[in-house]
């Protein structure tokens, strides 16, 4: 499978997996963001396309796994993906996979074996780690506090590399952000402009995308909205 499909899949995962978080209200402290049951529901079925899929999924790791997503004056922040084969647990008599602790309010089914991935955002300083969460439990926190951003997350989810979902997103994480004041003062020696002010702090997508002409004109007339 190519990168770009096999990454859509893992997005789209994230973000029910989200979602599920919100809509039953579950602790979500480390679920995974994707399991082997879930890709039935995006197309992927059988045993040959799903280890064809873990395989791209290995091979994403191999080359982005630590990818520096965001650089602050006190260090830097990495996606980090774990792909391994363990103990699942899902709520029974549905797709909803969770961390054994949500098996404490809901019922669950055990799978002894099954693919698992994992993401973490990491905060690292002076190369020690410092910050470690899974990301669907910190967007669950997002959605929780600002409810509008579950949209930019459903936007995101739905066509994850238009320029028009990155806006939307990096808008939302700035609105988010600065309702903690101590965490942006940290991130940030002075407010940001614009968006594009942000973007520029983001290595993951100056990597690929010059800021000055291709997002250009586009960004700061979205960060005026």
């Amino acid at each position: 499978m190519k990168i770009p499909d096999v990454a859509k899949i893992i997005i789209k995962g994230f973000y029910d997996q989200v979602m599920n978080c919100v809509k039953y209200n579950l602790h979500c402290l480390d679920p995974p963001c994707l399991t082997a049951g879930m890709l039935d529901q995006y197309g992927i079925s059988n045993y040959s396309a799903k280890t064809s899929f873990w395989k791209a999924v290995d091979n994403i790791i191999s080359k982005y796994n630590g990818v520096e997503i965001f650089r602050s004056r006190f260090g830097s922040f990495k996606l980090v993906f774990y792909h391994n084969i363990e103990e699942i647990y899902r709520i029974e008599n549905s797709n909803i996979y969770v961390d054994v602790l949500d098996c404490d309010i809901v019922e669950c089914d055990i799978t002894p074996r099954s693919h698992v991935l994992r993401i973490y955002l990491e905060g690292e300083y002076s190369n020690r780690v410092v910050l470690r969460i899974n990301v669907v439990t910190l967007a669950k926190l997002a959605v929780f506090e600002n409810p509008y951003f579950k949209d930019c997350l459903e936007l995101f989810a739905i066509d994850p590399f238009s320029l028009s979902s990155i806006i939307s997103l990096t808008k939302c994480i700035a609105v988010t952000l600065h309702r903690h004041q101590s965490i942006f003062s940290i991130l940030f020696n002075r407010k940001p402009k614009d968006v594009v002010d942000i973007v520029k702090r983001s290595p993951l997508i100056k990597k690929f995308v010059d800021v000055h002409t291709v997002f250009g004109e586009g960004l700061q007339q979205s960060s005026k909205h």
